[in-house]
C-alpha cells in the first residue's frame, strides 16, 4: 500500500533538511581545516611585521619623540601577541574570539572591518594596474576617435545628430 502524498512530502522534506545539514556541517569542517592549515602563514607574516617594527624602534635615533617610539613598540608587541594567539588557537576558537569582540566592542569591530576593507581595496587596486600604465596619462588609453569627454545623459525622446549633439 502506498503512503498518502502528504506523508511522502514530509519524508522528502525531512530528508532534504538532513542532507542540507550534512552539507553545511561538512562545508564548515572543510573551511575550518583549510583555515587551520593556513593560519601558520598568517602568524609567520605577523611575526615578521612585528620584528621589523622592533628593529625600526631600536634603530631610531635619540631625536625621535618618545611617544612615537612607545607607540611603535606597543604596536609591535600587540602584533606579536596576535601571531602567538593565531598559532595557539584553532579556527573555531578564533571565530568565537572575533564574535565576542564584535559583541563587546561593535564600534571598534566595524572600524577594523572598514580599515581592512580599505586596505584590501588599495592592495587589489594597486595589483590591478598594468605595469606599462604607470606614468602614462589617461588619454593614452583612449581610442583616438573617442572624445575626451562625452555626455552620456540625454533627455528621454531626444536623439543625437551626426555630429554627436543632442537634438
Amino acid at each position: 500500500m502506498q503512503q498518502p502524498p502528504s506523508q511522502q512530502a514530509g519524508g522528502a522534506g525531512s530528508e532534504l533538511r538532513s542532507d542540507a545539514q550534512h552539507l553545511s556541517s561538512s562545508a564548515a569542517n572543510r573551511l575550518h581545516s583549510e583555515v587551520d592549515s593556513r593560519k601558520h602563514v598568517a602568524a609567520d607574516q605577523a611575526k615578521s611585521v612585528s620584528s621589523a617594527m622592533q628593529r625600526t624602534v631600536s634603530e631610531l635615533d635619540d631625536g625621535t619623540p618618545a611617544w612615537l617610539k612607545s607607540t611603535l613598540q606597543k604596536s609591535a608587541e600587540q602584533i606579536q601577541h596576535f601571531a602567538d594567539t593565531i598559532e595557539r588557537k584553532d579556527s573555531r576558537q578564533l571565530v568565537g574570539d572575533v564574535e565576542n569582540f564584535a559583541r563587546e566592542r561593535p564600534g571598534a569591530f566595524l572600524l577594523g572591518c572598514a580599515a581592512a576593507g580599505f586596505a584590501a581595496a588599495r592592495i587589489l587596486k594597486a595589483g590591478g594596474e598594468p605595469a606599462s600604465a604607470i606614468g602614462q596619462s589617461p588619454s593614452q588609453f583612449r581610442p583616438a576617435d573617442e572624445p575626451a569627454f562625452s555626455a552620456s545623459w540625454r533627455e528621454p525622446g531626444s536623439a543625437q545628430n551626426s555630429t554627436g549633439e543632442f537634438v
